[in-house]
């Protein structure tokens, strides 16, 4: 626990400092570092849970391309960069032809996280605030710490037992009254970094929303570990695993984020 605590605090000052000397672009940077790790280490989790041999090299050059083309590019051609990767992957089956060995776990890396995670890199563009990234995260983190909290000390009945023992369903209404909680506090506190009103109700409605979200993708991701017969994706942070484990929650976060704000809001 005190390794957890300490490479939270560590990796928290290391990504405002990144934020606050290169803003928009430095927060761009990490995200497509972060999701490049992460796709490697999925990858990694499908090798060792199956048959799978996924071009990585092919994989992760697309991935992080599609990272930089969320930001880079008009946020009205969103759809233009994962299709230029698909068809630029679809092109190895002209030398791997093995769909199910290569092919199928190789799209699924690149769909799972770099397209999911490059949602982050359009609400950048969409409305030029390095805030509203940074609150969905906070938001869908705090979702992990209210539900560990109120785990421990209510959890009763289990949530996944089949897929993560320790997750109660107590736990995970702590956490999502967390992530409400923890939104509604961000926004008041920093009204001024946020490019549009957000009304106190619905600021409550999204953030439980983010905060269910960030559990179910939290679960997926131990679901794949649970496959593939590991209990990190890593070991590259001292106490918490790798990469994956890392931005496990903030996977489906990001996209359903975004809708909210601009179907909501």
């Amino acid at each position: 626990m005190k390794a957890r605590i300490l490479s939270t605090v560590g990796l928290w000052l290391g990504i405002i400092l990144v934020l606050v000397i290169f803003k928009s672009f430095g927060g761009l940077v990490l995200l497509a570092a972060i999701t490049a790790l992460a796709q490697y280490e999925l990858y990694n989790l499908l090798e060792i849970g199956g048959k799978a041999r996924p071009l990585k090299v092919l994989g992760l050059v697309l991935g992080v391309c599609v990272i930089l083309a969320s930001y880079f590019l008009p946020v009205s051609g969103a759809m233009e960069a994962p299709a230029i990767a698909l068809i630029i992957l679809s092109l190895s089956l002209l030398s791997a032809p093995k769909i199910g060995q290569t092919f199928m776990p190789t799209l699924f890396g690149l769909a799972y996280l770099p397209f999911l995670l490059q949602f982050y890199g359009l609400m950048l563009a969409e409305w030029g605030s390095l805030f509203l990234p940074v609150w969905v995260i906070a938001v869908a983190k705090f979702s992990d710490v209210g539900g560990l909290l109120v785990g421990k000390k209510f959890g009763k009945n289990k949530l996944a037992p089949a897929i993560s023992p320790g997750k109660t369903i107590e736990g995970a209404i702590g956490g999502v009254i967390a992530s409400a909680l923890v939104g509604i506090i961000l926004s008041l506190a920093f009204k001024s970094l946020i490019p549009f009103d957000m009304p106190i109700f619905k600021t409550i409605f999204i953030g439980a929303a983010i905060g269910a979200i960030a559990i179910i993708s939290d679960l997926l991701e131990s679901q794949l570990k649970r496959w593939s017969g590991v209990k990190d994706s890593g070991n590259v942070i001292p106490g918490i695993g790798g990469a994956f484990d890392l931005i496990d929650s903030l996977v489906l976060c990001g996209p359903v984020a975004f809708l909210l704000f601009k179907y909501v809001y």
